[in-house]
């Protein structure tokens, strides 16, 4: 069961330190404090209990805790070990969060250190804060749990096919249990126009990729119910759903009923400004760094918030340490425990939750990666206890899975296998290639370079008089090869893209910056070589003109 909760995750070095109260350093010092006055000693009391009530208890770290000692001990050798820039991981422990800690580098160019509160992009993560939206509107009445969900689309239908849409019910969706086409979607560079949901889910204006798992129209690809089918493309129906019910936006709906009332108001499912300010910088697999990249649909992974207010959320999911309910208010208890049940036609996917069991107790789980961004979360629901990781790296996956097995060995004392080894990822063997081939360019420009300059000072080639325009024409080209190249993956984000969602959309990779650089030298040399002739052909130009 351990090995299926991971597959169900995988599918789906400075230390800031929390605020705590150090009560051991309290107690060695009771022989100083008896030398104090009584109105010195009431003072005191008064001063710790301020502090107390001021001090958030989801930010005191529990030295004494297994879990954060492995922490402190392992973290800065496996972000060395996956190449994973920073992480932060917050703790949940009788269904509150009870420390959060902060590990290597928000940003590498710059040395500045991780910090508890940044925001992070938790991808995949966030279907479980959809699926909580779909249950308020089932509670109110508003969609049936077990409707047709086409009952609710008033932009979009899904097609009759040899399976009827009709049993394309909101439980499967939720369930993933719909059988429905497309894994997931590409995000996009903010300059470029988002496609819409209608687009997203006919598969148009957009870059088709494997065989249609990423990006393809979303359909009934299996019969409904039959079996489980891990799709994204359920879950842009279920944003769908939302809006067209609520007759708002996605953002606007799940703000007012879930995330402002379970205390998270500062979860935001677009990028702003702001934002990017109070996150880390997200990096790819050769450590470049990849920008604040947008998903055209919000609800299968676009929220963006700190590690501990995803866990106050992770936390809502069962009773709380003062006798708070399940639900926190926002869901009536017997909606979340439904929540928590498999659901059929799937061994281990409740509504929203990934379901596995360790010892008897039942765990929840789920992992969420877009380019850049990593996270992962793990609830023992009789525990009450779990964490949330969170990470700015394309490679932290492996990262999360190691937290993990230590994770299941110090608190549940349970062996979940060695650590994961490293992934070298898919652009490493190109990236290597475009090097080799972009030193031999450089040097070939180099060799070109220097034997103009040779040339030039040896009386051979001499400057372009009287300056002829159509000779330099011939470059025109390249110059504006180079000028969109340089638009294309260097231009500020105040300058918007022309190209539409279906045109290709890539970072820059260093393999890029290899090409541009290759780019620009050509162009340059071959200016120097049009504006220095060679002397005989700089004569002939003359007398031509002339004549």
């Amino acid at each position: 069961m351990i090995r299926r909760l991971f597959a169900t995750l995988l599918e789906r070095a400075d230390t800031q330190e929390a605020i705590g109260l150090n009560w051991s350093r309290l107690r060695s010092t009771r022989s100083v404090e008896r030398r104090y006055s009584d109105r010195t000693e009431w003072i005191l009391i008064l001063v710790l209990s301020v502090l107390i009530v001021a001090v958030p208890f989801s930010t005191v770290a529990n030295s004494g805790d297994p879990f954060a000692v492995a922490l402190e001990e392992r973290m800065p050798a496996l972000l060395r070990q996956y190449r994973v820039p920073g992480a932060v991981v917050s703790y949940i422990k009788n269904g509150d969060v009870v420390w959060t800690k902060a590990f290597g580098r928000a940003n590498l160019a710059t040395g500045a250190p991780m910090q508890p509160d940044m925001a992070f992009n938790h991808g995949s993560n966030g279907k479980v804060l959809t699926a909580w939206g779909i249950m308020r509107l089932v509670e109110e009445g508003k969609v049936g749990l077990d409707a047709p969900a086409n009952r609710y689309l008033k932009r979009w239908q899904l097609r009759s096919s040899k399976f009827d849409p009709n049993a394309v019910t909101i439980r499967r969706l939720l369930s993933h249990a719909a059988g429905l086409s497309v894994h997931g979607f590409l995000d996009y560079d903010q300059r470029r126009r988002l496609p819409s949901l209608v687009e997203i889910l006919e598969g148009k204006n957009q870059a088709e990729m494997f065989n249609g798992e990423v990006n393809g129209p979303v359909f009934i690809k299996w019969e409904p119910g039959s079996q489980a089918h891990y799709s994204g493309g359920g879950f842009v129906i279920l944003q769908m759903v939302i809006e067209d019910v609520s007759g708002e936006s996605f953002a606007a709906f799940m703000h007012r009923e879930v995330t402002a009332p379970l205390g998270i108001d500062r979860l935001r499912w677009v990028w702003t400004r702001q934002l990017e300010a109070a996150a880390p910088v997200p990096y790819g697999e050769l450590q470049e760094p990849l920008g604040y990249r947008q998903l055209g649909c919000q609800a299968i992974g676009s929220e963006l918030c700190s590690v501990p207010d995803f866990a106050r959320f992770l936390a809502a999911a069962v009773p709380g340490p003062h006798g708070e309910p399940s639900g926190r208010g926002v869901l009536k208890p017997e909606t979340v425990e439904q929540m928590l049940e498999i659901q059929p036609s799937t061994v281990d996917t409740g509504l929203g939750y990934g379901i596995g069991s360790v010892n008897g107790d039942k765990l929840l789980g789920h992992s969420g990666a877009n380019p850049g961004w990593n996270a992962q979360f793990l609830l023992d629901v009789k525990r009450r206890e779990g964490f949330v990781i969170a990470n700015n790296s394309m490679h932290g996956s492996q990262l999360d899975s190691a937290v993990q097995k230590f994770w299941f060995k110090t608190v549940l004392a349970v062996d979940a296998g060695t650590d994961p080894p490293p992934a070298e990822g898919i652009t490493v063997p190109a990236n290597k290639i475009v090097l080799k081939v972009a030193l031999g360019f450089g040097v070939l420009l180099f060799a070109a370079t220097s034997l103009c300059g040779y040339q030039i000072a040896s009386g051979k080639r001499h400057w372009l008089s009287p300056f002829r325009k159509r000779r330099l024409f011939t470059l025109l080209p390249s110059v504006l090869v180079a000028l969109v190249w340089w638009y294309w993956f260097y231009a500020p984000q105040s300058m918007p893209l022309p190209f539409g969602p279906a045109f290709p959309d890539i970072w820059v990779l260093p393999l890029v910056n290899y090409i541009m650089n290759v780019l620009l030298g050509w162009v340059g040399v071959s200016f120097i070589f049009a504006l220095f002739p060679r002397g005989h052909l700089a004569e002939n130009l003359s007398v031509k003109r002339s004549t």
